[in-house]
């Protein structure tokens, strides 16, 4: 088979089958955009009487933990150090009270959660997301303790040093 030109033409099955996945391909990756740019129905249907009735969000408040944390540690045979200014976020002030009445405790029980996890975070820097989340957690575990509930937020590095 050949055209006008001599130039020889694909076969009917052959372009047909062709012309199919292309339209079946396109079609696929038309749904999925359409599907992820539009999202459901369920994100969109808010309700207007649930967002009225929500109380505000009370507004973030920070308090830094200070003196800075200053923890050695020995790596390598040689003792190492660490110095890290924290500070809290928390939209409780009841919380925050609570946590500036049990500093001592708070700083006791940071200063030995670091001083057991620094080796990890001297070897793998992506250990500091890790040693945060601890902290978190053992600051809010104090105040489970205290005051009966979670009242930090996040616990942050404001600054983290370690040689």
């Amino acid at each position: 088979m050949a055209d006008e030109e001599g130039v020889p033409v694909a076969s009917g099955k052959k372009g047909l089958l062709i012309g199919i996945i292309a339209v079946v391909v396109l079609a696929a990756v038309g749904g999925a955009a359409w599907y992820f740019l539009m999202g459901s129905d369920e994100e969109a249907a808010v309700d207007p009487e649930a967002v009225a009735a929500a109380p505000p969000a009370a507004p973030v408040q920070y308090l830094e933990l200070t003196p800075a944390f200053i923890v050695n540690f020995p790596h390598q045979g040689r003792q190492r150090f660490m110095q890290a200014t924290v500070t809290v976020m928390s939209r409780d002030a009841e919380a925050l009270q609570a946590l500036t009445q049990h500093m001592p405790v708070i700083r006791h029980n940071l200063i030995n959660l670091m001083s057991a996890q620094l080796i990890l975070v001297f070897e793998n820097p992506a250990g500091i997301e890790q040693l945060r989340q601890m902290a978190t957690d053992e600051v809010n575990q104090v105040l489970r303790r205290e005051i009966g509930r979670d009242g930090i937020e996040q616990l942050l590095f404001t600054n983290f040093v370690m040689q």
